[in-house]
């Protein structure tokens, strides 16, 4: 899937929400001005989702997202959010844009990114990165398996503006690698060429989920300064309940995420209080202005 970024921004967040049940306890984590570069808000209320979806999820309003972010800060402040147009609404951006108004209006900071259709990826690139390469802080965005990387490198290098590399690039943790790669990890194919193009500057590297440590340690070590994190909240199924219940009508729940548990394990991968906060604030406030 090709997604293309676009802005809304404003300064100095003062709006406070009360704490959803994301949290029991205030463990501050982030630096103040942090940034979380994906998230999605979903919210029939707003929008209906689409029709042929894959899937209708339970409620994630905004509230309860600024709710998550805030209780992680060591302002008590809601700090940077992207949100991330989610499937079931397809490519209609309606939530997402009325999201964008709203924290606007509270004086949040908020960027969004949008899905388009595709027919080719590599046409996508070309097409897309041209229309877009004047209008400032307007990137693409790719979710891809990691070995794509190695078909688009080329291409990826000749490209006028960044391309954003959702969910790790697509690396696949231990747990999820083939035998033969889960003790070396970082010579999964694709990966090499995703830190190639990180450290000539062509892609930035969107850091979430888990049992990533030697593929995070790896590029908090050669790519520092092309890395951003996204908490990828609420955290939608992985397509099995699905499986189960194919009902369109029926909710799906989200997974049950030890979001502390996976900051705090960052923090320790990415070693040097410098990387961290280049992680979590200066390299998204470089990225998305």
């Amino acid at each position: 899937m090709g997604t293309v970024s676009s802005i809304v921004q404003t300064k100095h967040p003062t709006h406070s929400f009360k704490p959803g049940k994301d949290f029991q306890t205030k463990t501050p984590l982030l630096p103040v001005g942090a940034f979380d570069t994906h998230v999605h808000v979903f919210d029939a209320s707003l929008g209906p989702y689409a029709p042929g979806r894959a899937y209708t999820p339970e409620d994630a309003p905004l509230s309860r997202l600024v709710a998550f972010n805030e209780h992680l800060t060591q302002d008590a402040q809601v700090g940077n959010l992207v949100l991330v147009q989610p499937s079931p609404y397809k490519t209609d951006c309606t939530v997402l844009l009325q999201c964008l108004r709203d924290l606007q209006s509270r004086n949040i900071n908020a960027r969004a990114i949008v899905v388009i259709d595709l027919d080719s990826l590599a046409d996508m690139l070309h097409k897309t990165t041209r229309r877009i390469q004047h209008l400032p802080g307007w990137m693409v965005q790719l979710y891809v398996p990691v070995w794509v990387w190695d078909a688009l490198y080329d291409s990826i290098l000749d490209l006028p503006v960044p391309v954003i590399a959702d969910h790790v690039g697509g690396a696949l943790g231990r747990s999820k690698l083939s035998p033969e790669f889960q003790e070396l990890p970082l010579s999964q194919p694709g990966f090499s060429s995703l830190t190639s193009l990180a450290k000539h500057g062509r892609v930035i590297v969107k850091i979430s989920g888990f049992d990533m440590k030697p593929i995070i340690e790896s590029l908090a070590h050669d790519v520092p300064d092309q890395l951003v994190r996204g908490s990828d909240w609420p955290h939608t199924g992985d397509g099995a309940a699905r499986l189960k219940n194919p009902d369109i009508n029926v909710k799906e729940g989200f997974r049950s995420i030890d979001n502390l548990g996976i900051l705090r394990s960052l923090r320790d991968w990415v070693g040097s209080e410098q990387a961290w906060e280049k992680l979590m604030r200066d390299n998204p406030a470089r990225f998305y202005r």
